[in-house]
């Protein structure tokens, strides 16, 4: 949220909508505010929730918007871009450090074994496409960035080297020392592919541990591989990926709850020999740009791989808790980590005016480019412009890896109405405990817009966050708020697990 601003420093129009609201009805919407974390954009619903009751079909309203500010019930984004909602971001952040670290020590329904399992931290990076400005350092010592002899110049007149010993904060970090040089259409287009490559690469890594056990494939195929990863962008604007793999044996379930530790002989050290093998071995082939290509593009790898084992008692280079923050940390960025924001899909309009690094510009007008070409189509690079071509998950995880987003939600839904009722049971419309077996719960809900309905509403939220009320507490939800919002999910009993 932003700092708090002085009245006498808004427009009129501004502090009449503030005042408006700050009216009848105030408290409630306020309430509302707060249940949403202070989020930046909530979305505005109206409707009724109704309880049928099994055995005489009887239907009784148990809420509606009608008793609400504008007959209005406000609900939190949930986007995950920091860029777009801090608060919902926080939130989302959040879970998916509990949903990393549950794979890694077990909780939220993945037994405790898993801490010893063989696990590694890997980092699959892009290829070079061009010198660019980088940071070197080694403790306390920062090497020049690109040494070079003097007068060497690349072929459009640019020095081929920098002697700068570039700092932390440098704007120049991530920008090619000749733009002309650098390969801005390879790399966009790699963007496009690394979805596929990673896909291909847990494939490969089956193959090569079948290779190193001296075993089938179909038999490793049945050493289930369990992982998680995320995606971050590179100051150069290159995809990279921080995966999780975890080596698990097969079970006939497919819950997290049914994971059991590998067989004999599948070591740490065996899975990253294969990781290795595969990273160095994957392609994926790109479509032609042209009817006359004379030669297949491929996308593989970068040279920089790094493989780190995770220990299980925290007595080695990493533990659970670091990788599952590291990870967790990059689960909310978008492009912001290129220090610009593009949360937001480009028009062709909007080509010559972007108000981002001439790199980051040129890598966006690349996009648009290559994306006009109809062999290139089903890259949809136009489309995933404001990702530089990018258009994949940016978080995902296999099904035993661990828990889920939404249980982790349903739970934190459920613990709200647990401490606001003081542990007593909720009632249904007849004043009887709730029972998912005699009530079924009927919501209705339309969608009237998003974001507050004024600039003045929108300074009061602000103003509220700011002032201290927006906290942790908040954002995990321990308001009234969470009443309805199990009602709009349809959450059940808390589950974590199941086959």
């Amino acid at each position: 949220m932003t700092e708090p601003v002085l009245v006498g420093d808004v427009l009129p129009g501004v502090v009449a909508e503030a005042i408006a609201r700050a009216g009848p009805g105030y408290e409630r919407w306020a309430e509302q505010v707060a249940a949403t974390g202070y989020c930046h954009h909530p979305v505005r619903l109206r409707g009724r929730v109704e309880h049928a009751d099994t055995d005489s079909g009887e239907v009784r309203a148990a809420y509606s918007t009608d008793r609400e500010p504008d007959a209005t019930l406000l609900k939190a984004c949930g986007n995950r871009r920091a860029s777009v909602c801090p608060s919902c971001s926080a939130t989302y952040q959040a879970d998916s450090f509990q949903l990393l670290a549950a794979g890694l020590r077990g909780g939220k329904g993945v037994p405790e074994t898993v801490n010893g399992h063989p696990r590694l931290f890997v980092t699959f990076t892009a290829p070079s496409f061009g010198k660019v400005h980088a940071r070197k350092a080694q403790g306390l010592l920062v090497y020049p960035c690109h040494p070079y002899r003097q007068g060497h110049m690349c072929p459009h007149g640019r020095r081929v080297g920098c002697w700068q010993r570039h700092d932390e904060d440098d704007a120049r970090l991530g920008e090619p020392l000749c733009a002309r040089c650098y390969q801005t259409g390879a790399q966009v287009l790699w963007n496009a592919l690394a979805g596929r490559l990673w896909s291909r690469t847990t494939i490969y890594v089956y193959r090569t541990l079948a290779q190193l056990a001296g075993c089938r494939e179909a038999d490793v195929r049945r050493l289930v591989r369990a992982f998680a990863k995320v995606a971050e962008y590179q100051k150069r604007g290159a995809v990279h990926f921080h995966a999780i793999i975890r080596l698990d044996a097969a079970s006939d379930g497919a819950c997290p709850a049914c994971v059991a530790p590998p067989p004999v002989g599948f070591t740490a050290e065996l899975l990253e020999a294969a990781v290795r093998q595969a990273a160095t071995t994957v392609s994926v082939a790109c479509p032609a740009l042209d009817e006359d290509q004379g030669v297949t593009l491929t996308a593989r790898w970068g040279e920089e791989l790094d493989v780190r084992p995770i220990t299980a008692n925290g007595d080695g280079e990493l533990n659970a808790e670091q990788v599952a923050g590291y990870v967790a940390k990059y689960a909310t960025k978008g492009t912001e980590a290129l220090g610009v924001t593009l949360d937001h899909r480009v028009g062709e309009v909007e080509l010559e005016s972007l108000d981002v690094p001439a790199h980051v510009a040129e890598l966006v007008r690349a996009c648009w480019e290559l994306g006009g070409r109809p062999s290139l189509a089903k890259l949809r690079l136009r489309k995933w412009a404001h990702m530089l071509g990018f258009g994949g998950h940016f978080s995902t995880k296999s099904r035993r890896y661990s828990t889920t987003l939404g249980a982790l939600r349903r739970a934190r839904v459920a613990y709200a109405i647990r401490r606001r009722r003081g542990g007593t049971l909720p009632l249904d419309a007849w004043g009887r405990p709730e029972d998912d077996q005699a009530v079924i719960v009927v919501a209705s809900w339309h969608y009237l817009g998003s974001g507050y309905q004024s600039t003045g509403e929108a300074w009061l939220a602000a103003s509220a966050a700011s002032s201290g009320s927006g906290s942790a507490t908040d954002r995990q939800g321990g308001t009234a708020h969470h009443d309805h919002d199990r009602r709009i999910a349809g959450a059940g009993p808390e589950c974590w697990t199941g086959c």
